[in-house]
């Protein structure tokens, strides 16, 4: 505690030192808003990237083909009216007319088409568009602005799918123009915002493509040209640093905010912070299921059994949050409250499923071994990211009260994708954002299990049966039931620890307006926003 009150007066001593110097909140000098932003990028393109930060980003630059907000309720955005055929085996959608890309393609349904075949080319190794996108058989053009979408089964989540930037359409033009270097140097979509510049690890600048006029009057009340000339999207990952930004008037807008400092700008006046129940899949641990000795169920129950939750939502997001139950956060759709009965903290438990799995601490050093090998898993994580160091930490603390020594990789965002993807990690953490509960597939499904987002390394027939039965059943009722099945056999195979399911917590300037938060608050929009006075 007295370490936080000496960063909190730190950070007190650089605003006043910075506003001493004379420093202007950028608001005052231009029409641009400048947003700090937690994550970095992986990719410039939506349809590839694994991270939420890009979905941000490209959201501004992109226009999907149905809105979603609030959850469950889509609006026109390039489909102006759709159809769902009974079985959800085909969805045809009507499109927007009058639309260019930024580079002066045409928007039609021939881009549909070739956005979505790409994303299904194995090529391509699109990551959350390809787990999106389900399914997939074809897209059949019909005329320049009808187009049907075929699924080789069932999928009820598709409308869900396409309301997310992941599987924007893209300009086919720009692609075939650029090649490897699409996504790399440049992107081009039909959104509000084109993009301008991107300096990797420290900004991407965003101007008003003046000439957008197909925004939803119903959803934003304007359908003219953003009011915003610029946005600068400046990465920031250090929490103390980002909030530092935003006090100083050098960012107006910031995400991830400190769960630390929450109270205190709530009752600053010059701010307002942004409190929503994070939708989709909460903080947790992936256990890799092919490598010893995770891929053992009694060591990965052991472990599971073995965290304290509560003690993590503590000291790690200062009592913002809620003990992890599954791999859907409470406020989604199929969540089982069922899930908190499931591996329970109970470190005696997980002490005694080591002792009969024949895991014992022989020399007294702290640390099980059988058979002559210590009981020891590699997790990797983000060195780059205070949150995941101080969950690694934690975590590790943690499972050494039960004789498990967890050994700590840290790399850069390079070395520790390129470790996880080849499966050399026992554990790694994820957390993620969703909006339907068919994300799970992105988690479970064999498909994704060969260095895609499947982690876990997981692979069960039953589970991809119960995964692709949920997505192929239209009923409610019976799709949530079945969700509650899938969720009760990872927890059976123990496959994951669900640690914490967090808020979503933005702060900006008090005089920022007209921010739309899209996808349960998962994606901030600026198209609307202006400042105040």
């Amino acid at each position: 505690m007295l370490a936080r009150r000496r960063l909190a007066t730190v950070l007190a001593l650089m605003l006043v030192l910075v506003m001493a110097l004379g420093a202007t909140p950028i608001s005052a000098q231009s029409n641009e808003l400048h947003y700090g932003i937690y994550n970095n990028v992986d990719t410039l393109d939506p349809n590839v990237t694994t991270f939420s930060s890009v979905g941000i980003i490209m959201m501004q630059v992109f226009n999907p083909l149905v809105y979603q907000d609030p959850l469950g309720t889509f609006h026109p955005g390039l489909a102006t009216a759709w159809e769902i055929n009974e079985d959800a085996t085909e969805y045809t959608f009507t499109l927007r007319e009058g639309v260019t890309f930024h580079d002066g393609t045409p928007f039609n349904a021939e881009a549909v088409k070739f956005t979505f075949d790409r994303i299904a080319d194995p090529e391509t190794v699109s990551q959350l568009g390809i787990s999106l996108l389900g399914p997939y058989q074809e897209t059949e053009v019909i005329d320049d602005y009808t187009v049907v979408v075929r699924f080789s089964s069932p999928y009820a989540p598709f409308l869900n799918s396409v309301s997310t930037p992941y599987l924007a359409p893209t300009s086919p033009t720009a692609v075939e123009t650029l090649g490897d270097d699409y996504g790399v140097t440049s992107v081009v979509g039909t959104g509000p915002f084109r993009l301008e510049s991107y300096v990797p690890n420290s900004e991407v600048v965003l101007t008003r493509y003046e000439d957008y006029n197909w925004g939803s009057e119903e959803l934003f009340g304007m359908s003219g040209p953003a009011n915003f000339e610029r946005i600068v999207f400046r990465i920031i990952q250090e929490p103390a640093t980002r909030l530092a930004a935003l006090e100083s008037g050098e960012v107006q807008f910031i995400d991830d905010v400190p769960e630390l400092d929450v109270a205190r700008l709530q009752e600053d006046p010059n701010f307002e912070v942004i409190q929503i129940e994070q939708p989709g899949h909460g903080y947790s641990l992936m256990m890799n299921v092919e490598r010893e000795p995770t891929s053992e169920l009694a060591v990965r129950r052991a472990i599971a059994h073995a965290i304290n939750k509560e003690g993590l939502i503590e000291v790690v997001f200062n009592g913002y949050g809620t003990p992890g139950c599954s791999a859907l956060t409470k406020v989604m759709f199929g969540y089982d409250p069922a899930t908190c009965d499931y591996l329970l903290y109970d470190p005696e438990l997980s002490r005694s499923i080591l002792e009969e799995a024949g895991w014992v601490d022989s020399d007294g050093d702290g640390i099980r071994e059988r058979d002559g090998q210590p009981l020891q898993i590699q997790h990797w994580y983000r060195a780059d990211s205070p949150l995941n160091v101080a969950l690694a930490t934690y975590m590790q603390a943690e499972l050494a009260q039960v004789g498990i020594e967890m050994v700590l990789n840290g790399a850069s965002q390079s070395g520790y994708f390129d470790a996880v993807r080849a499966g050399e990690h026992n554990t790694q953490g994820w957390w993620d954002t969703w909006t339907d509960p068919d994300g799970m597939r992105v988690l479970f499904h064999s498909s994704n299990a060969d260095g895609g987002t499947n982690r876990n390394r997981y692979r069960s027939e039953q589970m991809d049966e119960l995964l692709a039965a949920a997505a192929s059943t239209a009923n409610p009722d019976e799709r949530a039931e079945l969700y509650a099945q899938v969720q009760k056999l990872a927890a059976d195979d123990a496959v994951m620890v669900y640690l914490v399911d967090p808020y979503i917590f933005y702060a900006s300037v008090a005089s920022l307006d007209g921010v739309t938060y899209l996808g349960g608050g998962n994606l901030p929009y600026f198209y609307a926003a202006s400042f105040s006075g």
